[in-house]
């Protein structure tokens, strides 16, 4: 397999997180630019109910403040900047925190990109299944083809899939049961390789299957072999770079 083959196998991790602050418009660009057509992102509530790309609770480990992302308005967090000055130091100072409805205007620009859309655990347990999908859908409606919406969280899963075309469920083990499975019938599985047993192959089951950190040619070769469908990176420019010294 060919670089350029990879691409179609790699889903960017917050976009090209490795190198820029992670789920930020410049993380996802950057993924964009080199190549790859399907990216993963984490959503967030604020106070007032506006659909943020941001992975944790609190602001701490990206804006460097001591807030939770849920106790404060839209325009209170556009105070505070996504530059993850602790990694990356002062490169990025000023990157903002993008609200779902700017990213899905961005993506509709690219025909070609798939995006799952992951729905933070913190923001159900504040907010309830029902206000997160009511907060969370109809931004991703003009999208509805292009986007899974995949959480850890099965309640909102099992009610996003009377509302939403295609569902992706991030497993905690592997196999996950066969009740969580024919409840969910989701589209797509997402597992974290240390989930999965040695040598183990996770494509048994019927569905797709997203692997996730891969970051080395040798594992992305192995996950391959193993039967991934697609490979979950944070570092997809250097990776496919490796790859292509590799493999051509």
């Amino acid at each position: 397999m060919r670089a350029t083959q990879l691409k179609r196998r790699l889903v960017a991790h917050r976009g090209f997180q490795s190198r820029y602050p992670e789920n930020t418009l410049m993380a996802l660009q950057k993924a964009v630019d080199e190549g790859l057509e399907r990216l993963e992102f984490d959503i967030q509530l604020t106070a007032d109910h506006i659909p943020v790309l941001f992975h944790d609770l609190d602001l701490r480990r990206i804006c460097g403040e001591h807030h939770k992302i849920t106790e404060l308005t839209r325009p209170q967090l556009k105070a505070f900047s996504a530059s993850e000055q602790g990694r990356l130091g002062d490169l990025f100072e000023g990157e903002e925190i993008p609200d779902l409805e700017t990213i899905i205007q961005w993506a509709s620009a690219y025909p070609t990109l798939s995006l799952f859309v992951e729905i933070k655990e913190e923001s159900i347990d504040h907010f309830g299944v029902e206000a997160v999908l009511d907060a969370v859908l109809p931004v991703l409606r003009p999208l509805e083809t292009r986007v899974t919406v995949i959480s850890f969280d099965a309640e909102l899963l099992a009610a996003a899939r009377e509302r939403w075309g295609s569902i992706g469920f991030v497993t905690r083990r592997w196999p996950p049961s066969k009740e969580t499975l024919n409840a969910l019938r989701p589209d797509v599985l997402f597992v974290n390789k240390r989930r999965v047993s040695h040598r183990q192959h996770v494509d048994q089951l019927g569905i797709p299957v997203v692997v996730y950190e891969v970051d080395t040619v040798r594992r992305a070769a192995q996950w391959l072999k193993r039967g991934a469908a697609y490979l979950e990176t944070h570092c997809c420019g250097d990776l496919l770079t490796d790859w292509s010294d590799h493999y051509g």
